[in-house]
C-alpha cells in the first residue's frame, strides 16, 4: 500500500490539536488508497470463515467507533450507540462510505483545530466518566490502524481468491 508523502521539515505538527489532525488525515488517506482501486464487489465480499467480516462491514464499525469516539464523547454528538448494529446493518457502496470517511475527516478537524490543551486534558463525555479527550483521541487512533490493517488482509485475501485464470495461466506459461 503507498504511503502518504511525510511532512517535509519544518512541517511536522507543532500543537496537540495539529499532532491528532495530522494522523487522522494520514490514516483516512491510507484507507482511501487502499479501498478506492477495488472493484465494486470486494468491498462486500467476506472471507470464507465464521466470525471474519466483509471490508464494508470494517468500514462501517471503524467510522462508526471514529465519529462516536471523536464527535459524541469529545464533541456533543449522541451518545447512543449500537457497536454490533456497525457490523450487521446494510452497508451503502465504498463511493458513498468514502464520501463518510471525508465528512468525519472535516468534522473532526473543526472539533479539534480551536481546542486547547486544557480542553484535551478535560474529561470527556464518555459513558465511563473516567477519560480524557486526549485518552478517547488516542484511541481513535489506535482503533483506525488497527482496522486499516485488517483492510489490507482482507483486500489481500480477496485478490488471491479471485485472481483470473488467464492471469495463472500466463505466469505458468512464461
Amino acid at each position: 500500500m503507498p504511503m502518504p508523502t511525510p511532512p517535509g521539515p519544518g512541517e511536522e505538527p507543532t500543537t496537540e490539536s495539529e499532532l491528532y489532525r495530522y494522523h487522522f488525515r494520514r490514516l483516512i488517506t491510507w484507507y482511501l488508497e487502499a479501498l478506492d482501486p477495488l472493484p465494486a464487489e470486494a468491498f462486500t465480499w467476506a472471507p470464507p470463515r465464521s466470525e471474519m467480516n466483509s471490508l464494508a462491514a470494517i468500514c462501517s464499525h471503524a467510522i462508526g467507533s471514529s465519529e462516536w469516539w471523536t464527535l459524541s464523547c469529545v464533541g456533543d454528538g449522541p451518545l447512543e450507540r449500537d457497536r454490533d448494529a456497525e457490523f450487521t446493518a446494510p452497508t451503502p457502496p465504498w463511493s458513498a462510505m468514502r464520501e463518510r470517511f471525508k465528512q468525519w475527516l472535516a468534522d473532526v478537524d473543526a472539533l479539534l483545530t480551536p481546542m486547547t490543551t486544557e480542553q484535551f486534558q478535560a474529561i470527556s463525555r464518555h459513558p465511563a466518566g473516567d477519560r480524557m479527550n486526549r485518552r478517547c483521541l488516542t484511541h481513535t487512533i489506535e482503533h483506525l490502524g488497527l482496522h486499516l490493517g485488517h483492510i489490507e488482509l482482507t483486500i489481500d485475501w480477496w485478490k488471491a481468491t479471485h485472481e483470473t485464470s488467464a492471469g495463472a495461466s500466463a505466469g505458468a506459461s512464461a
